[in-house]
C-alpha cells in the first residue's frame, strides 16, 4: 500500500505535471479573476485597467510556462520527473505571474510594485492549483492507460476463449463419434451374448449372468447420458470483445457527483488566494470557515446523489443553490461571527465564486469516479475471461482424456474382454471347464463391467 506522498508523486510528476490545456481551462480563469480583484483593491482602478494589468501577468506566465516545460520537463510524457523540478516549475510560474503583474503596473501606469501582496498570492494560487490539477489529471491519465491495457488484454483473452471453445466443440464431436460407432454397438453385442446364455438355462451361473445383464443395461444408460451431455454444445463467442466507450475529459461538463474533499480543497485554495491580499490572515480564516459551512450542507446532498443516482439532475442544482445560499448568508453575518474584515466580498459575488468552486471540483471528481468505474469494469471483464479460459482448459483436458479412454484406452478393451468371455462360454471348447471356474470367470466379467461403469462415469463434464 503506497503512502499519500508516493501516490501524489506518481500521479503528479508525469505527463500532467504541466499541461497548457488544464492551465488555460482550470487554473487561468480563477487566477485571472482574483488578479483583477487585487488590482482594483490596490490601486482603486476600474475593471478595464485592472484586467489589463492582470492579463499582462497571465500572458507572461503562460508564455513562461510553455517555454519552461519544454526545457525543464521536456520528457515528462515518457517518464516520471523529479518532484523538485515540478515544484520549481509550479512555484516559478507563480513568481513570474505575480512579478510581471507588478512590473507592468509600474511600467505602464506608474503604480507601486506591492510585491509583498502580489507575489505570495500569485505563488500560493498558481503553485497550489497546478499541483492539484497535476495530481488529479495524472491519476485520471494513469487509470485511462491501465484501462486501455486491460481492454487490450481482454481482447486477446476473448480470442483465446473463442479458440478454446471451437476446439472443445470439435473434440466433443469426436467423442460422440466414438460413443455411437464403437461403444454403444459393443454394449449391444454384449447384452445379446448375455441374453443367449440366460436362454440356455444355466442354473449355476444364472445369478452372475443376471448381474452382468443389469450392469450392461446400466452401462448403456450411462453411455446414453454421457452422449446427451456431450451433445450439448459449448457456448459460442462469435461477437467481438466489447471494451465500451472510453471516458473523455469533456464527458462530465455536466457533473454527476459532488466530492466533499475536493470541494473543500478547491474552496480553501480559492479563498486563501482571494482573501489574503484583501484581508490578510483573518480573511483566510473567514474563507476556511465559509468552506466548512458550505461542505457541511453539501455532505448530505452528496450522499443522496450517490444513493439515488437517477435523481442527480435534481440534487446537483440543489447542491449549487445550497452552496450559493450558505456562502451568501455567511458573508452577511461575518461580523456577527467575529470576522470584521476590512474589504469583505459582496455576498452575491462570494456566493457565485463558491458555486464556481463546487462546479470545478464536481467536474474533476465525476471524471475520476467514472474513469475508476471504467477501470473496474475492464478488470472484472478480464477476470471473468480468465476464469472462463481456465474452465475451458479443464474441460478440454477432460474431453481429451475421454477421447483417449474411449478410443485407445482400456474401456473398450474391458467391454470387449467381457464379450469375448461370454462368447467362449457359448462354445463347446469350454464344456469341460468346472463350474467353479465358470463362476470365477463370471465374477471377473462382472468386475470388468463395474470398472467400465466407473470409467464411463468419470467422463462427465457436469463438475466443470
Amino acid at each position: 500500500m503506497t503512502s499519500p506522498a508516493q501516490r501524489f508523486k506518481y500521479a503528479a510528476t508525469g505527463r500532467w505535471a504541466v499541461s497548457i490545456r488544464t492551465y488555460l481551462v482550470l487554473v487561468f480563469p480563477f487566477g485571472f479573476l482574483t488578479s483583477i480583484e487585487r488590482e482594483q483593491l490596490l490601486n482603486g482602478v476600474g475593471i478595464t485597467q485592472a484586467a489589463t494589468i492582470a492579463f499582462a501577468g497571465e500572458l507572461t506566465a503562460s508564455l513562461y510556462l510553455f517555454l519552461v516545460q519544454l526545457f525543464v520537463l521536456g520528457d515528462r510524457k515518457t517518464k516520471l520527473q523529479k518532484l523538485s523540478r515540478c515544484l520549481f516549475v509550479w512555484v516559478s510560474t507563480g513568481l513570474v505571474r505575480g512579478g510581471f503583474t507588478a512590473i507592468y503596473a509600474v511600467w505602464a501606469f506608474g503604480y507601486e510594485a506591492e510585491l509583498p501582496i502580489r507575489l505570495p498570492a500569485a505563488v500560493l494560487y498558481t503553485a497550489g492549483a497546478m499541483a492539484v490539477t497535476a495530481f488529479y489529471f495524472g491519476t485520471i491519465e494513469r487509470r485511462r492507460l491501465e484501462t486501455q491495457a486491460l481492454n487490450s488484454l481482454g481482447g486477446l483473452l476473448h480470442e483465446e476463449r473463442t479458440q478454446l471453445t471451437d476446439q472443445e466443440d470439435e473434440k466433443r464431436k469426436r467423442v460422440l463419434s466414438v460413443f455411437e460407432s464403437q461403444l454403444l454397438p459393443q454394449v449391444v453385442v454384449l447384452r445379446s451374448g448375455i441374453q443367449k446364455l440366460l436362454a440356455g438355462r444355466d442354473a449355476d451361473n444364472e445369478q452372475g449372468l443376471h448381474q452382468l445383464l443389469t450392469q450392461s443395461q446400466e452401462i448403456s444408460r450411462a453411455i446414453n447420458q454421457q452422449k446427451l451431455e456431450y451433445e450439448a454444445s459449448s457456448k459460442s463467442y462469435q461477437d467481438g470483445y466489447n471494451s465500451g466507450p472510453q471516458i473523455t475529459y469533456w464527458s462530465q461538463v455536466i457533473p454527476e457527483i459532488i466530492s466533499i474533499r475536493l470541494t473543500f480543497l478547491v474552496m480553501v485554495l480559492g479563498s486563501a488566494t482571494g482573501q489574503f491580499p484583501r484581508n490578510g490572515i483573518k480573511g483566510i480564516a473567514a474563507g476556511i470557515m465559509g468552506a466548512i459551512f458550505v461542505v457541511s450542507i453539501l455532505a448530505p446532498i452528496s450522499v443522496l446523489i450517490k444513493r439515488f443516482p437517477a435523481n442527480r439532475y435534481f440534487f446537483m442544482p440543489l447542491g449549487f443553490a445550497a452552496a450559493f445560499s450558505v456562502q451568501y448568508v455567511f458573508n452577511l453575518y461575518q461580523p456577527t461571527l467575529g470576522f470584521h474584515l476590512n474589504n469583505p466580498y459582496a455576498p452575491w459575488y462570494s456566493g457565485l465564486k463558491s458555486v464556481y468552486g463546487v462546479y470545478v471540483a464536481s467536474v474533476i471528481a465525476s471524471v475520476v469516479v467514472n474513469i475508476g468505474r471504467e477501470f473496474e469494469g475492464a478488470n472484472t471483464k478480464g477476470l471473468g475471461l480468465r476464469d472462463a479460459i481456465h474452465l475451458l482448459s479443464l474441460r478440454n483436458e477432460v474431453i481429451d482424456q475421454s477421447l483417449f479412454d474411449t478410443r485407445f484406452g482400456t474401456l473398450q478393451g474391458k467391454i470387449a474382454g467381457v464379450t469375448m468371455a461370454l462368447h467362449l462360454m457359448e462354445t463347446q471348447s469350454l464344456g469341460q471347464i468346472s463350474a467353479s471356474r465358470k463362476k470365477e470367470l463370471l465374477e471377473s466379467a462382472n468386475q470388468l463391467l463395474g470398472e467400465s461403469m466407473h470409467s464411463i462415469e468419470s467422463l462427465t463434464l457436469k463438475a466443470l
